[in-house]
């Protein structure tokens, strides 16, 4: 209190000084301190309030239904704390008292919302920074397990489990223990008519993935794809979600508007979703959006309702899936895919010996501990299997991949192969190195000289513009062909369209050979085809 205040009765001092969790207001210029005591006292009394992504927040279960976000109604999410909501909070947990500046006595008040405002607007906090809500256990790096509810400091991580509901982490498991755990989530597994063994591993990375999730920078995420409806992606997908959460994922509608997507994936984000999955995709996915999200450890947008943007720690697990869905550009580096096919004309009419799902609800905490007794034994062996680099993701190879190959699994990371092998963009930049190289070699050319070579038949049946050598009509149409697929705009071969199209393809290797640009003239790119040896 201010020196030269009235003294409080005895019986009203001692009451105040009982009461730990108070704060007293003396009056103007008093905000500032009284901002300090809020803070260190609500993180004193453990009040549930923790900084992320540059705003305050809070959990909830629950809350209104976002637009193009299908979600578990009881599933936690994280939420901006506004200054009506943290005066309440103050209020509640704490004692705020103002001194009445007529009589000097001290009143009980609630919390002014001015107090709440200058706490929101000083972006620096000393409240624990929130990485991430799970509802299982995490992994560390080392092979131990968090698995009991509560704050993780050190991680960042808020673990919301059912009571009693997990059982105790092995104490450093063994091979045979982790091939047990492998095989019982290969049981799991067997109805699902993966079309080779990759698929199984994929699946099973899957699994495994959340597991490790929260404490990876980055993680690849995972397609499920299939001939026709009715295969099972979706059950999968849910089985994989119901293991680790004990809930179906965050289903969102793919839009290949890329500010659309932008959106409903921030905001999935932002309101801290466990699993996101892309659902019955039927278009190609070709989302930069996506492809930064599963290289990055933040994603940063604008935060709805607001004129605010925030950076948010990219902590889910990401699928997808489709019917003959297609993974284009940069994202086929990034994306596992599992592959299933029952081969037969109805597959939704297939009968199973059980529900999957079922399954899981009922022995969650088995599948569970299976999981993480896989990736413990691995640490625990001290073993490394070596594997060809996977960019970006080498703590996830370590952590999920290595364990399965370790048991005598396929390698899940061998699927990308055939994702770059059906890529279009692969095969378009493929085709055109092709032609243009059966064509010029490793000569100079411009755009307008493909153009017209593609376009201009000389009498005799070949083609030729200037000093470039003539070409015959079966090179001339290969050539023609390739570039429809790739800078045709209605129905002409479009000199723009191409050039974009280079600069986009510059200095990408496929098949030992790349387009390069090698100067800039004033009135057109010099480009030619570079060949390296492989390896």
């Amino acid at each position: 209190m201010k020196d030269g205040a009235p003294s409080l009765s005895a019986s009203q001092q001692a009451y105040i000084d009982n009461m730990a969790e108070s704060v007293c207001i003396e009056g103007d210029g008093d905000l500032a301190r009284v901002c300090d005591e809020i803070e260190q006292l609500l993180i004193k009394a453990k009040v549930p309030i923790y900084q992320r992504g540059g705003m305050l927040v809070r959990v909830v279960a629950g809350g209104p239904e976002r637009k193009g976000i299908e979600r578990d109604p009881a599933a936690p999410r994280i939420v901006p704390i506004n200054d009506v909501a943290l005066a309440d909070l103050i209020t509640r947990h704490l004692q705020v008292w103002r001194r009445n500046r007529k009589t000097q006595e001290l009143q009980r008040v609630d919390c002014p919302r001015a107090v709440a405002q200058t706490l929101l607007a000083r972006q620096e906090w000393l409240f624990p920074e929130l990485e991430a809500v799970v509802e299982h256990p995490v992994m560390l790096a080392g092979g131990q397990v968090l698995w009991e509810s509560g704050f993780h400091a050190e991680t960042g991580l808020l673990l919301q489990l059912p009571f009693a509901e997990f059982q105790a982490p092995l104490d450093a498991p063994t091979r045979s223990e982790a091939q047990a755990a492998g095989d019982l989530l290969r049981e799991l597994l067997e109805g699902f008519p993966f079309m080779e063994e990759v698929d199984e591993a994929v699946a099973l990375a899957f699994i495994l993935t959340p597991f490790v999730r929260p404490i990876l920078k980055t993680a690849p995420a995972f397609s499920v794809n299939a001939f026709a409806a009715g295969s099972g992606k979706s059950t999968l997908i849910r089985t994989a979600s119901v293991i680790s959460t004990g809930r179906e994922p965050a289903f969102l509608a793919y839009s290949d508007d890329p500010a659309e997507l932008r959106k409903v994936l921030f905001a999935s984000l932002l309101e801290g979703d466990q699993h996101i999955a892309l659902d019955n995709i039927d278009v190609p996915v070709a989302s930069s959006e996506l492809a930064v999200i599963l290289t990055s450890p933040m994603y940063r947008g604008r935060v709805l309702g607001q004129s605010t943007n925030a950076s948010v720690p990219t902590k889910a697990v990401f699928s997808m899936n489709g019917n003959n869905l297609q993974i284009v550009g940069d994202l086929t580096r990034r994306v596992l895919e599992c592959r299933i096919d029952p081969m037969c004309d109805r597959p939704a009419e297939r009968v199973f010996p059980f529900n999957p799902i079922d399954e899981v609800r009922s022995r969650r905490s088995e599948y569970v501990l299976a999981a993480l007794t896989i990736m413990q034994a691995y640490i625990a062996s001290g073993k490394r299997v070596e594997l060809r680099p996977f960019g970006s993701f080498e703590a996830w190879s370590r952590l999920v991949r290595e364990p399965l190959v370790w048991l005598g699994l396929s390698d899940p990371v061998d699927s990308i192969r055939g994702l770059e092998e059906v890529d279009p963009e692969r095969t378009q930049l493929r085709s055109m190195l092709e032609v243009v190289h059966a064509v010029y070699g490793t000569r100079q050319f411009k755009v307008a000289e493909l153009l017209l070579l593609a376009k201009v038949k000389h009498p005799s049946g070949q083609a030729e513009l200037g000093e470039a050598r003539a070409i015959d009509d079966t090179s001339r149409t290969a050539l023609a062909e390739a570039l429809q697929a790739v800078c045709e705009r209605n129905g002409e071969l479009n000199a723009r369209a191409l050039g974009k199209w280079l600069l986009r393809m510059n200095g990408r290797m496929e098949a030992g050979r790349r387009f390069v640009r090698i100067r800039q003239t004033t009135v057109a790119a010099i480009w030619c085809i570079d060949v390296q040896q492989q390896g």
